[in-house]
């Protein structure tokens, strides 16, 4: 077990309702909704991908980082730990515009093992025995989901729900 980040698309009546009532916030992420096309569930790659697409640990200014930026947790999970953070439809839009300019050949330059180990990027210490080449199949494995949400979410207006697991 470890942490896991989930995204969860989001209309803002689906955010409104789940801000005033968050106790029904695992219902709507895990049993409401399109599961194959709404979810993007990036494993133990979540911090990875993001230290790749900002260069940066956690807070960044960067449209980029709704992944790992902080935010207000809302809710709780059943063993009162967790919730979600609210990514907005205007957050939701930015980050597809800028992912957008960013192919997979450019982001796969970005993976510097070195440097993730230095900023303590979470489950780096794993990519040691691994290829470049397998580290990023890996650190991908949730990137076309991600492309794919995030620009369905930008043409409807919509933002999403980030779940740590």
């Amino acid at each position: 077990m470890g942490m896991v980040i989930v995204l969860r698309r989001a209309s803002s009546s689906d955010i409104e309702r789940l801000i005033a009532d968050p106790d029904d916030w695992e219902t709507f992420v895990y049993e409401e909704g399109d599961q194959q096309n709404d979810i993007v569930d990036f494993d133990k790659a979540w911090h990875a991908l993001h230290f790749m697409l900002t260069g940066a640990a956690y807070n960044t200014d960067s449209p980029l980082g709704i992944i790992a930026n902080d935010g207000e947790t809302i809710g709780t999970d059943e063993n009162g730990f967790g919730g979600f953070t609210v990514v907005s439809p205007a957050q939701m839009k930015m980050f597809d515009e800028a992912l957008r300019r960013i192919d997979d050949a450019e982001l796969a330059s970005h993976y510097d093992h070195a440097a993730m180990l230095e900023h303590d990027i979470y489950i780096a210490d794993a990519f040691a025995g691994l290829t470049r080449e397998e580290a990023l199949e890996y650190i991908f494995q949730s990137l076309p989901a991600l492309r794919d949400l995030t620009a369905s979410c930008a043409k409807a207006g919509d933002g999403a729900l980030r779940i740590l697991t």
